[in-house]
């Protein structure tokens, strides 16, 4: 034996409850190797295992009730302190795992006709954030109202967010759930140690290689829900005697029809981290992840559409093909990221991060297009009973009859891929230009899958500066610098058949019949034919940059900590058109004029410590933000005008808590209150009133959110632990914002005016909802627990047509009230167990049940269609189009199996 293994040494350390950080006392702690030796821990938490030989180490602390801490250490001739231990109750292991199954469901949709899912707030310490995250996912719902877009989402310090939207992207790291599980997140407006933050709280995941438990990590997983089957495993190195440390993990995710009939899944994601530690001032990390996915996509469906076929989760988008089934509408993207970190310790009470991460790939939607044909969706007007029903002589009424019974029968719900084919095999056309040369012959398809593309290249530098001045005042700085360039246009997916796509502007072609010119969709390349796989339609970049600086101090003192900050940004954009649009020929080719925006913003918080488990706290923020890209433009595909009046939005916000800290209650009760205005949304559609594709621009947009949460935790007995969450707000538009309407062919204003939409309320989630549940630990690390969850006032996302003076005079009221969905309650079951197995393997299981009592009455979302019929013969308003619907999914499942070694 060596000298260094004949030397015997300690290893000691200390372990705390995760939330309060109160000693748990009496732990157990094991330790096995080259011997095994056990202690027990003081009141205090502390532990000293005396008399140890220097080597690799397999070490187990447990405690009945938590989560058991595993991991394997070398241990040196200086033996070995594992500093201050942080255990985790069960039942916040369980809020944990199941937070993962949620996100693991869902992606972002943002398209006319999806509705949009918000991304999710990371599962947090916090009882509210942990029970929203996931119990209320079902039902969509959003932390105090808000979009995405004021929540802040960060990889190894590095911000994510989508800089066309704001929107949050966790679909970059879908299915690497194991890889990003170490989060640090904050709630509200509190700041955290890496960013200026927003309102709606900051996440940052933490990629760093030596942060992870050595190990392997092998997980299955089966669902019904948005895919049935998910493979992961997951190696970690922890931080080797050579400083380096690695950890890689892979996934894969794969279903068909698991809820909704077209909505497949198949998906990989894969992760790397390599990290370098030089020595103790300087460590180097990589991290690369990627998560190709294609995804079948269900859209909302009118009501009328779901009594037809006798479910609330009917896909219009889906149809058979040669007896196959298809989905029109498919989300394929590939969207690689990679990240450097450099962590400088300057001291030990000065750290400097400098950080560059870059993403690039692809992100496709696609869809049916037509031209020379009738609309072949099934769930389109004409091709539902009620358009013929509200005729009252025949044959009309009989053909409603008729397509009921088409519909019931199932032949009318799908999309008819087979017939579509068919009239392209027999669309034999030529092209010629205007000289009379033919540029085509051949079978011109009428019918194609298209391509919506939005392909990013996004390029993230920055600088974090962590420093204690003295114990009592702490400065977090920095400054960031972001250049995205997003290439938006369609491509040819499939010519069912034909040949050829003739590009041209069919809206064009019907109101400029005798001007050649204005049809083409690139005069610089004009009577263009396209084939699969080639652009058409439309072509531009969109290119945004945006560099700051933010600090923020932090002051620390026996009964009260306050903090106060300021940010600084300079955001330019600018449109960088592809195609000279014959409808717009002198704005839609090159580069635009940039559009140039100054903002800051203004944070201070205090916490005022009553005692050591009481805790008031108070936090105030104004934040201006420049518009985004996709608000800025009155019509981006076709040309550079701006919309008139852009400015930045203004946020103010406030909230203030009472929270509760002890080893049996922890509790926190919030109220908040947030104004935003000067916001600015645009629409594209068609309106049937003036027969003209065009634009929608409100500008002036203020809405107000205010609102109680309160989460609490109570431990009955040691083994029995009582939940409860309660969230109501008032989400409401405070300001009736003008309008404008123009042609998209033309430009021309349609009308103008206002949108009366003062005191309605703000859609997108309920606005009050609770739930309760109790979590049974047992001594032997297996648990079971119940949820009962009740949603309310949950309200459609208006149509602001609807709200303007003509609708309100030529309309009935019940077109323009704006429509509230039904409260109702859900019941959750979970259980899960812990296997320790030879002291060095680890089995766990984890199995959810979600809405067990079947409720598929509950609307989870929808919105009022921006199409309105008309009468001909007074030229006015008939009534809009029906609303469409989305419903919380029926009772399903999730089973979680992992093996750890």
């Amino acid at each position: 034996m060596s000298s260094i293994h004949a030397q015997l040494i300690n290893i000691k350390g200390q372990v705390v409850e995760q939330d309060s950080k109160n000693p748990i006392p009496l732990v157990a702690i094991s330790i096995s190797g080259t011997e095994n030796k056990t202690a027990e821990t003081d009141q205090n938490g502390r532990f000293l295992i005396k008399n140890v030989q220097a080597g690799e180490y397999n070490i187990i602390i447990a405690k009945s009730g938590y989560v058991p801490l595993t991991f394997k250490k070398v241990i040196g001739k200086n033996g070995l302190d594992l500093g201050k231990l942080e255990m985790t109750t069960a039942s916040t292991a369980i809020h944990n795992s199941l937070a993962d199954m949620a996100v693991a469901d869902l992606e972002l949709d943002n398209d006319m006709e999806v509705q949009e899912i918000s991304g999710l707030l990371s599962s947090s310490k916090d009882v509210y954030a942990n029970v929203a995250s996931y119990t209320f996912s079902p039902m969509r719902f959003k932390i105090r109202g808000y979009d995405s877009e004021y929540s802040d989402t960060y990889l190894n310090g590095v911000q994510m967010n989508d800089m066309i939207s704001g929107y949050g992207v966790w679909s970059l790291w879908g299915g690497l759930n194991d890889a990003t599980r170490n989060q640090e997140s904050s709630v509200g407006i509190e700041t955290g140690n890496y960013s200026f933050g927003n309102i709606g709280g900051v996440v940052n995941i933490d990629t760093r290689a030596s942060n992870y438990r050595p190990g392997i990590k092998v997980t299955y997983s089966n669902s019904n829900r948005t895919y049935n089957n998910r493979m992961m495993a997951t190696y970690s190195t922890g931080l080797m005697n050579n400083g380096w440390a690695v950890t890689a993990s892979i996934s894969r995710r794969w279903g068909d029809n698991a809820y909704v009939n077209g909505v497949f899944y198949d998906a990989w994601a894969g992760f790397l981290a390599v990290e370098k530690k030089f020595n103790p001032k300087h460590t180097l990390a990589l991290t690369a992840l990627a998560s190709p996915t294609e995804r079948g996509v269900a859209a909302g469906a009118t009501q009328e559409a779901y009594d037809l076929t006798g479910t609330n989760y009917y896909n219009p988008n889906i149809g058979y093909q040669n007896g196959k089934l298809r989905n029109a509408r498919v989300r394929d993207n590939f969207e690689p990221v990679f990240i450097l970190n450099h962590y400088w310790n300057i001291n030990n009470k000065t750290k400097l991060t400098t950080s560059a991460g870059f993403r690039f790939g692809r992100n496709g939607y696609s869809a049916l297009n037509w031209y020379d044909a009738p609309d072949p969706r099934p769930d389109y007007y004409r091709n539902l009973p009620s358009y013929y029903s509200q005729m009252s002589t025949p044959p009309n009424y009989l053909a409603a009859e008729q397509i009921t019974a088409l519909w019931k029968n199932g032949n009318a719900r799908y999309i008819d891929f087979d017939r579509l084919y068919n009239v392209n095999y027999n669309n034999q056309d030529v092209i010629k230009d205007g000289n009379g040369n033919v540029v085509a012959d051949g079978l011109r398809s009428k019918y194609i899958i298209e391509d919506r593309r939005t392909d990013q290249k996004q390029l993230n530098l920055n600088m974090l500066l962590n420093t204690e001045i003295n114990k009592n005042i702490a400065i977090n700085g920095g400054v960031q610098f972001r250049w995205n360039k997003t290439a938006n246009f369609k491509t040819i997916k499939d010519l069912m058949g034909g040949d050829y796509w003739y590009d041209i502007d069919q809206f064009a072609e019907r109101d400029f019949k005798n001007d050649i010119n204005k049809i083409q969709s690139d005069l610089n390349n004009p009577y263009r034919i396209v084939r699969k796989g080639d652009k058409y339609g439309y072509d531009y970049d969109a290119n945004i940059m945006n560099a700051g600086a933010w600090g923020i101090a932090n002051f620390s003192y026996y009964k009260l900590d306050f903090y106060a900050g300021i940010d600084a940004s300079y955001t330019s954009f600018y449109r960088d058109g592809k195609y000279r649009k014959g409808l717009f020929p002198d704005d839609s080719f090159g580069k635009s004029a940039k559009q140039n925006f100054m903002n800051y913003g203004l944070k201070a918080g205090a916490t005022y410590k009553i005692t050591g488990r009481h805790y008031l706290t108070a936090n105030v923020a104004y934040i201006q933000r420049a518009p985004y890209f996709r608000d800025a433009y009155i019509s981006p595909r076709t040309r550079d005008e701006v919309i008139s009046g852009l400015k930045e939005s203004k946020v103010f916000s406030v909230d203030g808590s009472y929270v509760l800290r002890t080893p049996v209650i922890k509790a926190r009760i919030t109220g908040y209150y947030t104004y935003m205005k000067d916001q600015t949304k645009t629409l594209s559609f068609y309106d049937d009133y003036y027969r003209s594709f065009g634009n929608y621009i409100m500008n002036g947009i203020a809405e107000s959110h205010a609102g109680v949460e309160l989460g609490l935790e109570y431990k009955i007995l040691p083994v029995l632990t009582a939940q409860a969450a309660f969230g109501y707000g008032n989400y409401k538009y405070q300001s009736n914002p003008v309008y404008l309407q123009t042609v998209d062919n033309t430009g021309d204003i349609l009308s103008e005016g206002k949108v009366y939409w003062k005191g309605g309320k703000v859609s997108g989630t309920p606005q009050t909802a609770a739930s309760i549940g109790l979590t049974y630990n047992a001594p032997k690390f297996w648990w079971v627990g119940i949820n009962g969850n009740y949603f309310g006032r949950s309200y459609i996302d208006m149509n602001p047509i609807l709200r303007t003076d003509k609708a309100r005079t030529e309309l009935d009221d019940q077109y323009t009230k704006q429509e509230e969905f039904g409260d109702g309650f859900t019941m959750d079951l979970f259980a899960g167990a812990s296997f320790r197995i030879a002291y060095k393997y680890f089995l766990g299981i984890n199995v959810s049940v979600s809405n067990v009592l079947n409720n598929k009455d509950l609307k989870s979302g929808g919105f009022e269609q921006l199409r309105i019929s008309q009468n001909k013969d007074t030229n006015t308003y008939a009534r809009p189009f029906d609303s469409k619907y989305f419903y919380m999914y029926g009772a399903n499942y999730f089973v979680n199996v992992n093996f750890r070694f």
